[in-house]
């Protein structure tokens, strides 16, 4: 089976939105997070069992975002979550958020993530049972949001989101 990113969906709520329906910047961080809990629940590896007894801590040490287009109130958004690079202590994950109907990029944000020991956060190789989970999804960007595109088709179908 061929590597493919998470994809979920998610609407721009009245607390992104600044006093003109635009989505302020900030609440980008907000998509992020949703698109990463989703992505680690699809691999296997949700919050609830990573924080319960970590023998590592996998704290964020970079992320940037790209803003392209606006996204306005109650806009229908799918965040396509892909890992276009592992390393030994470290891998990198992208969130893209474009419209859920046309697949028009609103905004791209890069993370970071580190694996630290919980003692004295040195870092560390990254176990294994985290690098299984995240390998089905390590692609780059545009083969990424070329196979997100028959899932993002998918979930704008859903009656939820029309």
């Amino acid at each position: 089976m061929a590597n493919a990113p998470h994809v979920c969906a998610e609407r721009v709520r009245w607390a992104d939105v600044d006093l003109v329906g635009i989505t302020r910047f900030s609440a980008f961080t907000r998509f992020v997070e949703y698109g990463e809990q989703e992505w680690l629940r699809a691999a296997g590896l949700p919050y609830s069992e990573i924080f319960n007894a970590p023998s590592s801590w996998m704290p964020r040490r970079h992320m940037s975002i790209d803003y392209f287009a606006p996204a306005r109130l109650d806009e229908a958004l799918a965040l396509v979550t892909y890992v276009p690079r592992i390393g030994n202590t470290s891998f990198t994950f992208n969130v893209d958020v474009v419209g859920l109907a046309d697949g028009a990029p609103r905004a791209s944000a890069s993370v970071v993530v580190v694996c630290v020991t919980v003692e004295d956060f040195a870092k560390r190789p990254l176990p294994r049972l985290v690098l299984d989970a995240i390998a089905p999804f390590h692609l780059d960007r545009d083969a990424a949001l070329e196979a997100a595109a028959s899932q993002r088709q998918t979930l704008a179908e859903l009656a939820i989101f029309q």
